[in-house]
C-alpha cells in the first residue's frame, strides 16, 4: 500500500515539507480521523469503552523536542521509520542508509539515558485527552477534530497549488482535487 500510494520514494516525503506534494500529511490526517471515528463508533454502539483504552502519558516538552528531531530527521533522510523499511523491500539503497542511521541513534539514546533521563521524564500531564482538557464531551471534540483535519486537509492542498502550479507535481491534480472536495461535501454533511 505504501509502494502504490508513493511513499516508498524518499523524495515525495521530503516534498511534504516543501508544501510540494502535500500527500503524505493528507494521509496521516485521514488516518487519525479514520482511527478516532471507529474508536468513537465501537464506544457508541457500546463495543468498546474509552476509559478501558490505554493512553501513553504525556510528557510535553520532551515529545515537543522529539518531535522536532523526528521531523527534523524525516526532512534530512526522506523517510519516517515505516515507509523506510517499506523502500528497503522495493531496494533503495538510501532507505537501508537511514534505517542504519536511525537505528544507530536509538543505540547512541539508550546508551546515553542516564545523561538526558531526567529530561526524558520530566513535564509529566499523565493520559492528556483534548476532550477532557477543554471539559467538552467526546462527541464535539471528534467533530472539531474533524473539521480540523478537512480544513488543515484543504489548507495543505490551497498552499501545494499556490507554491507549485497544478502543472508541475501532478497534471491530474485539478481532477483529484474536485472529486476530493465532493468526498469532503459528503463527509461533513454525514
Amino acid at each position: 500500500a505504501l509502494f502504490h500510494a508513493g511513499f516508498t520514494d524518499g523524495r515525495r516525503i521530503a516534498w511534504a515539507f516543501y508544501f510540494k506534494d502535500v500527500g503524505v500529511p493528507v494521509v496521516m490526517f485521514s488516518a487519525i480521523v479514520t482511527g478516532m471515528l471507529g474508536l468513537w463508533g465501537l464506544s457508541l454502539v457500546g463495543f468498546l469503552a474509552i476509559s478501558e483504552v490505554y493512553m501513553l502519558p504525556t510528557f510535553l516538552l520532551p515529545m515537543a523536542v522529539g518531535g522536532i528531531l523526528f521531523g527534523l530527521g524525516m526532512v534530512i533522510g526522506g523517510y519516517c521509520p515505516g515507509t523506510a523499511i517499506a523502500s528497503i523491500a522495493t531496494g533503495k539503497i538510501d532507505a537501508l542508509v537511514f534505517v542504519v542511521g536511525f537505528l544507530a541513534g536509538s543505540l547512541v539514546f539508550g546508551d546515553l539515558f542516564p545523561v538526558w533521563g531526567d529530561f526524558y521524564n520530566s513535564d509529566y500531564m499523565g493520559a492528556f485527552r483534548l476532550d477532557q482538557a477543554l471539559g467538552i464531551g467526546l462527541g464535539p471534540m471528534v467533530l472539531i477534530m474533524v473539521v480540523t483535519a478537512v480544513a488543515g486537509t484543504l489548507f495543505l492542498r490551497y498552499v501545494q497549488h499556490r507554491f507549485w502550479p497544478s502543472g508541475e507535481v501532478d497534471p491530474q491534480r485539478g481532477s483529484v482535487l474536485k472529486l476530493q472536495g465532493a468526498l469532503i461535501a459528503v463527509a461533513v454533511v454525514i
